[in-house]
């Protein structure tokens, strides 16, 4: 039985660890709108102190006293990021490459660089990479951010 049990649980192991989770290209093309953000900051400007960041569904603006960005990812491998005060004016806009690497969007624009493992669901997409949140120099801050696809 012991060994039934065993040959499972490394057949188990060994499809999961097989297995192909590739993102289709396709699903990234649109507009996306963020809508919860969860940052978890490893010595925060390079201090010994430690700091979150969290935003629940509903409260972006509140928090960041900004309107959710709105990223769009076009078919060409381009996107454009913008960025809204409360009142709906212009206040910021960042444009790029993007591509997808297996199951990863990677982004590449003037102020940085990023690999996003990204998972989908319905018109939702996850998005977890570990980056320089803080901009102190290290990538060692993880970011996990939910984005609503909105076209």
């Amino acid at each position: 039985m012991k060994r039934i049990i065993l040959f499972v649980l490394v057949l188990g192991i060994t499809c999961s660890c097989t297995k192909s989770n590739r993102v289709d290209p396709s699903q990234i093309v649109g507009t996306w709108e963020n809508t919860e953000l969860d940052v978890d900051i490893k010595t925060y400007n390079k201090t010994n102190l430690d700091s979150a960041l969290q935003i629940e569904l509903g409260e972006w603006e509140a928090i960041l006293k900004l309107k959710p960005i709105k990223t769009t990812y076009f078919e060409d491998g381009t996107f454009v990021a913008k960025y809204f005060d409360l009142e709906g004016n212009p206040v910021g806009e960042e444009k790029g490459d993007w591509k997808i690497v297996n199951d990863s969007l990677a982004i590449n624009s003037a102020g940085y660089k990023n690999i996003y493992h990204v998972t989908f669901k319905a018109d939702k997409a996850r998005f977890i990479s570990i980056l320089d949140w803080d901009q102190d120099g290290d990538r060692d801050d993880l970011y996990d951010g939910w984005q609503k696809k909105v076209n």
